[in-house]
């Protein structure tokens, strides 16, 4: 099966193969009430469809549910500018990279892709960047770029944040020399104005714009360990924090003080390699998994799991393959 925008018989309800829980899996306090609640950081209207699947060759579109705006993504990969790479995406915004500090936005407003200026001060290409969505209640096509630029003339781990705001055509600087370990490249997501990264510490690096202040959160306590995957995703407003020990998925959301509780736990999943979580943001209440070569997104609200074939195999996220999320406002239709 060749992966395109088009496909139409992609998704379909899947067992996972859930078994009894690991060994491991300690018994926490699970909050049975997030459900019903909603964060104040994204409106409900979008929702995670699919992932743009960036790696050495073509960019692929990845629906995870089938919309009527897989065109658009088709069009964006097919559009991409030469040299260019998508590499964040939120609420239908999708920015790409090239090098010599090159940016193209594209918004559900004016959906081609558009050059912006060059930052006043040299990119890597490879540095974290996250965009955030402004304007009021999410509408429009308002958005800011923030990026996290390692420090060339100061101790490794020292960053500043370089922010370009739509509404000013403009770059500007936020905090200089802000100390927070390696920031892990394709880890930020957003969250209301402030955006959030993964380090190697491990840590979590926030910057709220709006407030202009750069912050550095401890992980989830169980979120430790060499042999651990975790990544961050914004589900309904709220930060989440996706963690796999072993073959059990745990799934922590950011409250207040900065403390984390524990809103879901998958039974061991039977896979032949552990589970690989993916970043993600999205209205609905799930988390996205690569598994056994497979994209599949577990619903923690409903408790089942909708799963997603890729051809002969997906690639496993990481270094040589990376998968942006994809939301849009729009009805799905299953």
């Amino acid at each position: 099966m060749t992966a395109s925008a088009g496909d139409a018989g992609w998704v379909h309800d899947a067992d996972w193969g859930l078994t009894s829980a690991a060994a491991d899996a300690d018994v926490l306090t699970v909050d049975g009430d997030w459900v019903l609640t909603d964060g104040p950081c994204s409106p409900r209207r979008y929702r995670l469809t699919g992932f743009f699947l960036v790696s050495s060759g073509p960019h692929i579109y990845v629906p995870l549910l089938q919309s009527s705006d897989a065109s658009r993504a088709g069009d964006l990969i097919s559009s991409v500018p030469i040299s260019a790479s998508i590499c964040a995406s939120t609420q239908g915004i999708v920015l790409a990279r090239a090098p010599w500090s090159s940016y193209y936005i594209s918004t559900p407003i004016s959906p081609k892709w558009t050059r912006i200026p060059h930052p006043m001060y040299s990119h890597p290409i490879t540095i974290p960047v996250a965009i955030v969505a402004s304007g009021d209640d999410g509408h429009g096509d308002g958005f800011l770029i923030i990026c996290a630029v390692p420090l060339a003339d100061g101790p490794q781990g020292f960053y500043r944040f370089d922010i370009y705001e739509s509404s000013t055509g403009k770059w500007r600087t936020g905090p200089d020399r802000f100390p927070t370990g390696e920031i892990l490249p394709s880890s930020g997501v957003s969250c209301g104005s402030a955006v959030y990264f993964r380090t190697e510490t491990p840590s979590v690096v926030s910057y709220d714009d709006a407030a202009g202040v750069a912050r550095v959160l401890p992980p989830p306590p169980r979120c430790w360990g060499s042999e651990l995957q975790w990544e961050l995703a914004e589900a309904n407003g709220r930060l989440w924090c996706v963690c796999v020990r072993g073959r059990v998925v745990e799934v922590y959301q950011l409250g207040e003080r900065d403390q984390w509780t524990m809103v879901g736990q998958s039974d061991a999943i039977d896979c032949s390699d552990p589970p690989r979580p993916l970043r993600a943001q999205s209205a609905g209440l799930g988390v996205v998994l690569w598994t056994n070569g497979r994209l599949g997104r577990w619903d923690l609200e409903h408790g089942r799991a909708i799963q997603l074939w890729f051809g002969e195999a997906a690639p496993p996220p990481g270094s040589c393959a990376q998968y942006v999320p994809y939301c849009a406002e729009l009805e799905l239709r299953r």
